[in-house]
């Protein structure tokens, strides 16, 4: 008998040991995982209230212009930067993965240009400035060729145009997609500086026209 007490209360006294280091480790348990949660909601918070602090795959982009803004996705594959640019511009442009901005052989960049009330050949005139801008003697007898029309976000268009030469309508291995709208147009632009690489960026540049979002205030969100 005296046995089987003191075998009952070694069990007893084992079961009380195991119960009460089960005790001590839950809270230890339980605040792990809050201290992993409240870091995890943290690095969330901090990538939401700023999302584009550094070059990032397929990653998201706002454009801010005089009265709104608009929002722009690189595609799988490239890249979003809008510490490159430098100078006070915090437009995000777009270049292929294994690239720098300063390196890469073709970029895409977008930016804004206010409407002017009574001209209906604005986008024209943005078309010239984008000529004008090639270097000699490429930025010499330059035309804007219309290519295609694509449907963006919020129900607006994007009237697509590529860049070519008066002579013989060579391609300048540039591209530009306008939007217009009744105070602005907005633009995303192509440049390359050779027929492969432009070639191989239509289908990047398509797919970063076509994530425009306009913004005209409110809340943003930014999808991830």
């Amino acid at each position: 008998m005296r046995n089987l007490r003191s075998r009952g209360s070694g069990r007893e006294g084992a079961g009380l040991r195991d119960q009460a280091n089960s005790l001590e480790a839950f809270p230890r348990v339980w605040w792990c995982f809050l201290l992993l949660l409240f870091v995890g909601s943290a690095v969330v918070c901090l990538s939401r209230a700023y999302p584009q602090q550094h070059p990032f795959e397929a990653g998201v982009g706002v454009v801010y212009a005089p009265g709104h803004a608009f929002i722009l996705k690189a595609p799988e594959g490239w890249i979003l930067d809008r510490e490159s640019r430098g100078k006070g511009r915090w437009e995000p442009v777009f270049y292929p993965v294994g690239f720098t901005a300063k390196d890469t052989p073709t970029l895409i960049w977008a930016g804004s240009k206010r409407a002017e009330p009574g001209r209906p050949s604005r986008i024209e005139n943005l078309l010239e400035e984008m000529a004008q801008s090639l270097s000699p003697p490429r930025g010499e007898g330059v035309k804007a060729v219309p290519l295609e029309e694509a449907r963006v976000g919020k129900g607006f268009h994007a009237q697509i145009y590529g860049l070519v030469s008066k002579s013989g309508g060579e391609s300048l291995f540039e591209r530009v997609g306008c939007i217009p709208s009744a105070t602005t147009i907005d633009y995303v632009v192509l440049r390359a500086k050779d027929k492969g690489f432009y070639e191989r960026s239509l289908s990047a540049f398509n797919a970063i026209v076509k994530s425009y979002i306009p913004f005209r205030g409110g809340t943003v969100y930014i999808p991830r």
